[in-house]
């Protein structure tokens, strides 16, 4: 079983008292860690004792070795003094164990675990810490400023500068160290100071971080009917934002960069077309992606399924999103860099489910109080009250909270039943707009397919909710007359879908615009014939053995031409007539021939 998950569900002061009984090298007495936290740690050793993670050995509590792989550093220390002498040879050991004043005789394990032994009787370290040179206590309080390692060059080992100790031999600080089994030599320049030293050198006012108060939060009852409503208002305008989102995606699809996914400035650009923050754009891109809506390859584009989801109540397309969003492998931060899908954490969808659990049948205005509570509740599921506090907002968001409490729809995503009849009636998409004297048009809830088209050719998004306003500009019906629209199809499509017709100031624009549309015109050209002999002109427009030159007369005395200059003059020539060619600036090309030579 992953370590993690046996630790998901223990509360932050279970797991500071279990760390600090790690960093006591993880055999260990309630009084020990209780002077080291520097309050009762028994309730809390216990409750890690009936999750199986401690149990009782020779009098003392042991804990479990899984904990090393959560707390590979507890407390920011190095491993206990026992298990660093482990490397040490017999003659070493019996150098170590004769400094402590323990017996030298025996094996290799009785001495390894005379020394540790020695250790995890904390009073024996403080006696020893006590006494030990001070300029080798100013060594080993820098060693633990630095994580625990020390580098020595030129180190000999133990049982060698014990057996030719010279009176002429400088006396290195560490030396004093290492022959009492305070530090261990790890590589051949490194040493590593023991667990429980570092935990002495820090000062007998030393105290193990160790927060049993729980973060104050302000519950109330929730009231079924606004939550309802909250929710619903909710989903209306996520629903709203997906389909803009992935419609403009469709028109003009996300770029992405190069170490892939959708960069900073695409987000931010899109946040601002959509009138939201950078964090909901990266949430819908992550639920469009994950319900397969949309397709991430060298830019961001919807799939077909997306045209399927659009058709389609809201209710359903919601329930869509909200299943998305449960299975998503990524959990929200503090991220700043580019929205990259690939990001996965297999925990993410526990932490979301735990979060709305932890929530329950409460209700609260302050999120940021409820983030920092369910930390406090489950450290390791979520990692950070950061990462809490980004999955209630994403929730809240989605609908899945609403007025501060778990919607009818989370519930249902709790329990895994039909999330669309929990949703409810979000009402029939809008068909119709009402288009106002200002030039805006407001369509209250979300727009049908077919409307958003429309609007979405004709005017530019100026805002979005519970209602969405479009606004009609000579630049954007300028833009629907160049994908082919006329006026008076323009006019016949807003006419249907608006609310008491269409108001003057808009048939006047429509006009106007239409009136100026066209009346330059431009066409692509790959040479041109000139002649003030406009017959002549005339005849070569009309001869058929030139059709493939598509010419086309622009006035009397120019003729278009839609081939390059040589294909032009070379087909001109063929048909018998004689051509002369110029430049750019109108003056006559000299065609000299070409004189080869070996």
């Amino acid at each position: 079983m992953n370590p993690y998950d046996q630790l998901a569900g223990l509360d932050l002061p279970t797991l500071q008292v279990l760390e600090a009984a790690l960093a006591l090298g993880g055999l260990v007495t309630e009084v020990e860690v209780s002077a080291l936290v520097g309050a009762d740690a028994t309730p809390y050793l216990q409750r890690a004792a009936d999750a199986g993670l401690i149990s009782r050995l020779r009098g003392r509590l042991t804990v479990n070795g899984v904990l090393r792989e959560v707390f590979a550093r507890p407390l920011g220390v190095g491993p206990a003094a026992g298990q660093l002498a482990a490397v040490l040879s017999v003659d070493d050991l019996k150098v170590v164990a004769r400094n402590l004043g323990l017996p030298t005789k025996g094996r290799k394990a009785d001495l390894l675990e005379a020394v540790a032994e020695f250790f995890l009787d904390m009073d024996n370290v403080h006696a020893l810490v006590k006494r030990m040179p001070a300029a080798t206590r100013t060594v080993l309080e820098e060693a633990d400023r630095d994580g625990g390692r020390i580098r020595r060059h030129g180190g000999s080992g133990i049982a060698h500068r014990s057996r030719y100790t010279s009176r002429y031999r400088q006396v290195h600080p560490l030396d004093w160290a290492e022959e009492h089994g305070l530090l261990y030599r790890v590589t051949w320049e490194d040493y590593q100071l023991a667990g429980q030293v570092a935990l002495v050198v820090r000062g007998a006012n030393y105290r193990a971080p160790f927060q049993p108060q729980e973060p104050p939060v302000t519950w109330r009852t929730p009231n079924p009917p606004a939550v309802r409503r909250d929710a619903q208002a909710q989903g209306i305008a996520v629903v709203g934002l997906l389909s803009a989102l992935l419609d403009g995606a469709g028109r003009e699809p996300l770029v992405t960069v190069k170490a892939g996914g959708v960069g900073v400035r695409e987000l931010t650009r899109t946040a601002t077309t959509l009138g939201v923050t950078v964090p909901t754009v990266r949430l819908l891109l992550a639920v469009a992606q994950e319900a397969r809506l949309a397709d991430l390859d060298d830019r961001v584009v919807p799939t077909a399924a997306y045209d399927r989801w659009l058709k389609l109540g809201l209710d359903r397309r919601l329930a869509v999103m909200l299943k998305a969003w449960r299975e998503l492998e990524y959990l929200p931060s503090s991220q700043t860099g580019p929205w990259v899908p690939e990001h996965r954490q297999s925990w993410s969808a526990q932490a979301r489910i735990a979060a709305l659990r932890a929530l329950g049948d409460r209700a609260t205005t302050n999120l940021e109080q409820a983030a920092q509570w369910m930390w406090w509740q489950q450290p390791l599921t979520f990692g950070g009250t950061t990462t809490v506090r980004g999955v209630l907002d994403e929730a809240a968001t989605l609908g899945i909270l609403g007025a501060g409490a778990v919607s009818p729809a989370g519930h249902a995503l709790l329990a895994d039943t039909d999330i669309a009849e929990a949703v409810g009636d979000l009402g029939e998409v809008a068909r119709t707009a009402r288009l106002q004297a200002d030039l805006t048009a407001v369509v209250a809830g979300t727009p049908s397919p077919d409307l958003a088209e429309l609007l979405g050719a004709t005017a530019v998004v100026e805002s979005r909710g519970t209602a969405t306003t479009w606004r009609f500009s000579p630049a954007a019906v300028r833009g629907a007359y160049d994908a082919g629209w006329t006026e008076q199809r323009l006019s016949k499509a807003l006419t249907k879908i608006a609310e008491g017709g269409l108001p003057q100031p808009l048939v006047y624009l429509l006009a106007d615009v239409a009136r100026q549309h066209g009346s330059v015109r431009v066409a692509p050209l790959a040479s041109t014939l000139v002649s003030d002999d406009t017959a002549l002109l005339a005849q070569i427009c009309a001869d058929k053995r030139l059709d493939k030159l598509n010419l086309r007369l622009l006035a009397p005395t120019v003729l278009a031409s839609q081939a390059t200059t040589a294909d032009t003059m070379a087909a001109l020539r063929k048909a018998g007539y004689a051509p002369r060619q110029q430049n750019a600036d109108g003056r006559d090309v000299i065609e000299k021939a070409r004189r080869h030579r070996a």
